[in-house]
């Protein structure tokens, strides 16, 4: 999780071997980040 820096933007990054479940982790992160902003 970090800001962009160029553009108004937080960017989110997952890494994991599971595909379907580093899908599911980004995307439940991104809506908490949305919560917050």
């Amino acid at each position: 999780l970090r800001p962009s820096g160029t553009e108004p933007l937080i960017r989110v990054m997952v890494e994991g071997s599971e595909g379907r479940q580093v899908s599911l982790l980004a995307e439940q992160l991104a809506d908490v980040v949305r919560g917050l902003v």
